[in-house]
Order: structure tokens, then C-alpha cells, then sequence
């Protein structure tokens, strides 16, 4: 027999636990051994999601950074304030969209940032460059960054 806990949801967020299986054995001895946790909330102090949201939504602003990674607008407050954390599908783009957007930072001003994440760029085929990274990840993002740091576009 099998016990499992299910990770309770706190607003749409999963919360970390620290589930056990418990297993009968054949002889009738219990065993219990750890649980996989959700890779987004069991790390969430080492990827510090509430420091990135902020780093994200200080350059876009709150509904623009919604908006780019598809959650509602609530959300990246909710994750600044470290009351939720993102999603494990959500997880990935946050940190790609964090790191592309300190490399834009090397680069220009902030007001910038937004309108070239969400512009048409001629490296990536005329795709916008948030499109591009939450399909294909920061790889070809960043070749861009670095085709414009170049001048290659300009």
C-alpha cells in the first residue's frame, strides 16, 4: 500500500512540501522514502523567483511582464512579494526572460528593453524576440543581443 501527500496549492502556486511514500512490504515492514518535489518550489530559495520578478517588472512594468510570459496580471506582484512562486512552466521563461533582459541592460536604457522584446527584429527573421524566447529559449535571443551589440543590424 501507498500513501502519497499531494503539494497543497496556495492561489494558483504550488507550496513545498516535504512528502513521504510510505510503502508495506511483503513482510509487513513499512518503509518510507522521500517524495519527488516540484523542481520550481523545492529550489525556489536558490533561484530566488521574487528577485527576479522584481528585476523583470522594474524594467517592464507589471502588466507588460504579465503580458509577455502569459499569466495574469496579478502574478508577477504575487511572486515579487514572494507570496507565490511561478509555476514549473513559467519557471523557465522567468529566469530566460531575467537573464535576456540584464544582457539588453549591457546594452541600452531601460525604456528601450520593452519595445525591442516586443518589436520585430531582422536577425530572427522578422519574429519578435519574446516570441522567439518563450518557443525556442535564450540560445537564439541572444545571438541577436549580439548581433545588434555587433552593429551587424544597424
Amino acid at each position: 500500500m501507498t500513501v502519497k501527500r499531494v503539494p497543497q496549492r496556495v492561489r494558483g502556486a504550488v507550496k513545498a512540501t516535504s512528502a513521504k511514500t510510505t510503502t508495506k512490504t511483503a513482510t509487513g515492514a513499512v518503509t518510507k522514502s522521500a517524495v519527488r518535489t516540484n523542481p520550481a518550489t523545492k529550489s525556489a530559495v536558490a533561484w530566488k523567483p521574487d528577485v527576479r520578478a522584481d528585476q523583470i517588472v522594474s524594467v517592464l512594468g507589471n502588466k507588460r511582464a504579465a503580458r509577455m510570459l502569459s499569466v495574469s496580471e496579478s502574478q508577477p506582484s504575487r511572486w515579487r512579494n514572494a507570496q507565490e512562486v511561478p509555476s514549473p512552466q513559467v519557471a523557465p521563461a522567468l529566469v530566460d526572460l531575467d537573464h535576456i533582459i540584464a544582457r539588453l541592460q549591457l546594452l541600452w536604457d531601460t525604456d528601450v528593453i520593452g519595445d525591442w522584446l516586443e518589436g520585430s527584429n531582422a536577425f530572427l527573421d522578422g519574429a519578435r524576440p519574446i516570441d522567439v524566447l518563450l518557443v525556442h529559449g535564450s540560445i537564439p535571443v541572444l545571438e541577436a543581443i549580439e548581433a545588434e551589440a555587433s552593429g551587424a543590424y544597424a
